[in-house]
């Protein structure tokens, strides 16, 4: 095979259904095969999503606090009154498989990874620190079973990115290779075990990219002990504290958005933008567990009021009864932590209550009770939640995301990428995955060598782009991401602005990049104004781009069509 050539390796095992209730801790019931089979065949269907498949994973923070009773029976019926979605899968994926990790006693089986990646240690420099003919990037996702759509994801983004690198000639002399190890969903830990193992043992294997919220928490202490460089695509080590330098493994890194920053940047929009003095929240307490006290520490730390507090559980379908005691405490901006099918039946509820939010005067009112919606980046981030909740969804909706990953923006490179390879549009996340690939490469290449410490410190001083926008690391900060780097997203509908008074125009995403993911989108945009500051000190040259060209909701500007890097941006905004 001819050096510069790429190609793609595939491992695929297979899943049984019945590890996921002894993992779990559940006791399902005599339905639970059918159940199981038909999880397989809802799962198989697709989403499109507004954000990103990023913010799928953030749910791996929640569950590994709870402790599942396993008394506690779950009828199949409740799990399969909706199509699971990937959002949803992920979602119960990281909570029950983490719930019920200590049943497994999983990483028993890691001795013999860990003797085979002693003695092997990374492929080191051949001669005279010229990397190897040859590497691979190992990545552990499902691919079949419930979560076989995200393995798919996962492919289509690496397979783009290859395109790219061979394209652009961006290891040359070196021949690239991805392995994806299947780690089925229904097998937790023991799926993840296997393939940590697998790619562990593999010479030719330079890091891993872990896309699946299952067992990196567990797989930690074996991790530092082979000094694997390990990102994290999918889990959420940051916002628990346990990311180096907060935990000991230096050789791990993060791609995702922390649950933590968000709340932080959605409880500062409440407070300094909007004016709001209390707030309240909604959450799901089944695997966004770790919601409120996030949530409480946050509005603490600003000085915005608490409110009322209230949860409720995946399976939910009625709210009726907290929202009528959120009613009574009338929080101006109510927090809705959940996925969409449940963030979409909040919103509806919110509605029948003659609820829905109107602007932001009103929802400062005390004549009626009309919040301003700031929701979970897996529920209102994604398009799927507006859909679900028709009129009921309300523009002026809001959470928080960053600027690489703006599906619609003027620079997101693997929209292209994946079109030259003759792949669907993006739906949101693919450009994670494929920053985790070049971040490996990249740090390789700096390194001059795949000798794992050497690469841990070429991570650590990494400053790259690839996919999206500028992203990094440094010795203090294993997070790809900075607070700057965070933006908010608002609902917006292809038919056009809200009518309000002063008013606002779509950006130029509307009649460029939206339509090529579906004609009439109703769903999250950038909203420009509240971290306008931060954003241009994160990267000013993008930053110049959305304001001279009018890409996002620019608002309050006079006129309202105003261009330019001088033009002035006014909270005047009544609906965001």
């Amino acid at each position: 095979m001819p050096e510069g050539h790429l190609r793609r390796v595939r491992h695929v095992g297979k899943a049984g259904p019945r590890h996921l209730t002894r993992a779990a801790g559940l006791r399902l019931g005599r339905t639970s095969d059918s159940l199981f089979q038909r999880l397989r065949v809802a799962s198989s269907g697709r989403t499109a999503g507004g954000v990103g498949l990023c913010a799928l994973a953030w749910v791996a923070t929640c569950g590994y606090r709870r402790r599942v009773d396993p008394r506690v029976r779950v009828r199949a019926e409740d799990a399969i009154r909706s199509p699971i979605d990937r959002r949803t899968f992920l979602t119960w994926a990281g909570s029950s498989s983490l719930a019920g990790l200590a049943m497994l006693g999983a990483w028993g089986p890691l001795g013999g990874a860990a003797r085979a990646s002693r003695l092997v240690g990374g492929m080191a420099d051949r001669v005279g620190g010229q990397l190897p003919k040859r590497l691979k990037v190992g990545v552990i996702v499902p691919t079949s079973g419930i979560g076989q759509f995200l393995g798919e994801i996962v492919d289509r983004s690496l397979k783009a990115s290859l395109g790219h690198v061979r394209d652009a000639g961006l290891m040359k002399g070196t021949q690239v290779d991805y392995e994806i190890v299947n780690a089925p969903a229904e097998q937790f830990a023991d799926a993840t075990t296997a393939a940590y193992n697998k790619l562990v043992a593999d010479p030719e294997v330079i890091g891993i990219l872990w896309c699946t919220p299952n067992g990196i928490r567990e797989a930690r202490p074996q991790i530092q002990r082979d000094n694997m460089p390990v990102i994290g695509v999918f889990a959420d080590l940051w916002s628990e504290g346990s990311l180096y330098p907060g935990g000991p493994e230096r050789s791990i890194f993060q791609m995702l958005l922390p649950d933590a920053m968000a709340f932080d940047a959605l409880v500062r929009y409440a407070l300094k933008d909007r004016g709001y003095r209390k707030a309240g929240i909604i959450y799901d307490s089944t695997t966004l567990s770790n919601a409120r006290g996030l949530f409480e520490s946050a509005a603490k730390k600003q000085g915005l009021r608490v409110a009322g507090v209230e949860e409720f559980q995946i399976f939910s379908g009625d709210y009726g009864a907290q929202l009528q005691r959120l009613k009574k405490a009338a929080p101006q901006a109510l927090f809705v932590w959940g996925l969409s099918d449940n963030t979409a039946g909040i919103i509806k509820g919110l509605d029948a209550l003659d609820a829905g939010y109107v602007d932001t005067p009103t929802a400062k009112s005390h004549a009626e009770w009309r919040p301003q919606v700031l929701g979970y980046p897996g529920g209102t981030g994604e398009k799927k939640w507006a859909e679900l909740a028709g009129d009921a969804a309300k523009v002026g909706t809001l959470t928080a995301w960053y600027l690489g990953g703006l599906v619609g923006g003027p620079q997101f490179a693997i929209r292209d990428w994946l079109a030259r390879a003759g792949e669907q549009a993006p739906s949101g996340g693919e450009e994670t995955p494929a920053n985790g690939f070049w971040a490996l490469l990249a740090a390789a290449k700096k390194a001059g060598s795949t000798d794992r410490t050497k690469m841990v410190r070429a991570l650590e001083g990494l400053s790259t782009r690839f996919a999206g926008l500028e992203y990094g690391f440094t010795p203090k900060r294993h997070l790809s991401l900075t607070p700057d780097d965070l933006c908010l997203i608002s609902l917006e509908r292809y038919t056009g602005p809200v009518r309000t008074d002063p008013p606002y125009e779509l950006g130029r995403e509307w009649s460029t990049t939206f339509p090529q993911i579906r004609p009439d989108y109703v769903g999250p945009v950038h909203l420009v104004r509240p971290t306008l500051a931060a954003n241009r000190r994160a990267n000013p040259g993008y930053m110049r781009q959305v304001l001279e060209e009018g890409w996002g909701t620019q608002c309050t500007k006079t006129p309202p069509d105003a261009l330019g890097v001088d033009v002035a941006m006014s909270k005047a905004c009544k609906v965001h």
